[in-house]
């Protein structure tokens, strides 16, 4: 029988910490903290490009009329809005028939039929969508969003010089009281840190529908969603993961190139989000798959050697264990708090410490549950 003493036991456990916590350190150094110091470039002063805004409205009659107007009277030269409406049901039709009386030479608007028998997700309007535009330079939202400022579309377009044909924008939820405005808001803003700092590092991932901009040339080039057709999701970050790459994708950071939406009413709305969100993961690039399980799994385990460090303290390296789990968490609340700002979302920081450590684990979960429990059609 095997003996296995005590201080090997301590060591191993010294090793296991020392290597979560360097690569925790490293994901920040070389990822998430240079978010914080990307400058704006500025554009040469050069003629405004015709530009394209794509929105897919389903059942959107409330929003167009609140959000719309912001983005069809936009400070930019020569730019056009097409509306997909998507097998509304509501009165979508009749308020998109009222902005197009107004904004006669902006506004246009493609149908989409409601079929008994067949069913399509929102790739279908995003396609027709495209096929619809005048222009090479595209930009997308969604109907529930609205442009933080009136210079949203130049400060996109501006984007598309130096080769760049993804424009990668953030795009944040409304600020509301209450523990989920915070869940929401949190989960947002770490995803739009994780695929802009990937991106800025040159490994494009992901981008959101919400704020997000290419060109028909390189829609050209992709599998135009038939690669992956079958999953509702994947419009943007499939998208991204399949043809971005470093010399393509740019990130923008300026505050008026920002969008926000409304969030979901109900936790159990945003779990059922999520799940749906998260089937489009396992179509990722090895690569892309490999890093975003890295990371979280790193910090779970960071925080859980932690807590068995602080329930045995094992003499072991006992001074350089506290000085890694010092820098560590000192380059987080320094990333929180510079990234924070940077998005516009400062109050957030405060409650990094806690979504840092729930969130992967919620992720887990509703990963489990995915894979194990049948899906609510109505939601997919």
């Amino acid at each position: 029988m095997i003996e296995i003493s005590y201080s090997t036991i301590e060591f191993w456990f010294c090793v296991i910490f020392i290597i979560v916590t360097g690569i925790q350190i490293l994901f920040y150094l070389f990822f998430y903290l240079r978010i914080a110091f990307v400058k704006k470039k500025e554009a040469p002063k050069i003629q405004e490009e015709p530009v394209s805004v794509i929105i897919c409205a389903k059942n959107e009659e409330e929003n167009l009329r609140k959000f719309l107007p912001l983005i069809l009277e936009q400070k930019y030269s020569t730019y056009e809005v097409i509306v997909v409406n998507d097998s509304s049901e509501d009165d979508s039709e009749y308020v998109l028939n009222d902005f197009l009386e107004k904004y006669p030479n902006k506004l246009r608007v493609s149908t989409i039929k409601k079929d008994p028998i067949f069913s399509h997700g929102k790739k279908l309007a995003i396609s027709i969508g495209i096929k619809a535009a005048k222009y090479n330079k595209m930009l997308f939202t969604d109907a529930d969003c609205y442009p933080q400022s009136e210079l949203w579309i130049h400060q996109m377009a501006q984007q598309f010089r130096d080769k760049k044909e993804i424009i990668l924008g953030y795009g944040g939820f409304i600020p509301k009281p209450g523990f989920l405005d915070k869940l929401v808001r949190y989960d947002t803003y770490s995803i739009a840190v994780n695929y802009m700092a990937f991106a800025h590092a040159g490994i494009p991932y992901m981008g959101v529908g919400r704020n997000l901009g290419y060109t028909k040339n390189i829609y050209d080039q992709s599998s135009k969603f038939t690669s992956h057709y079958h999953i509702k999701s994947g419009d943007d970050d499939l998208f991204v993961s399949e043809v971005g790459n470093h010399d393509n994708t740019e990130i923008i950071l300026s505050p008026e190139s920002f969008t926000r939406s409304e969030q979901v009413s109900s936790f159990k709305r945003w779990k059922y989000q999520k799940m749906r969100h998260l089937t489009t993961s396992p179509n990722y690039k090895f690569i892309h798959k490999l890093l975003l399980c890295v990371e979280p799994f790193s910090r779970e385990m960071f925080y859980l050697c932690t807590i068995i460090y602080c329930i045995f303290r094992p003499e072991t390296l006992y001074m350089a264990i506290g000085i890694l789990f010092a820098c560590r968490m000192l380059l987080f609340l320094l990333t929180s708090i510079l990234n924070t700002r940077r998005l516009q979302e400062k109050d957030l920081w405060i409650y990094s410490l806690f979504f840092d450590i729930y969130i992967p684990i919620q992720i887990a979960l509703l990963h489990a549950k995915n894979k194990f429990q049948p899906r609510n059609k109505n939601l997919w």
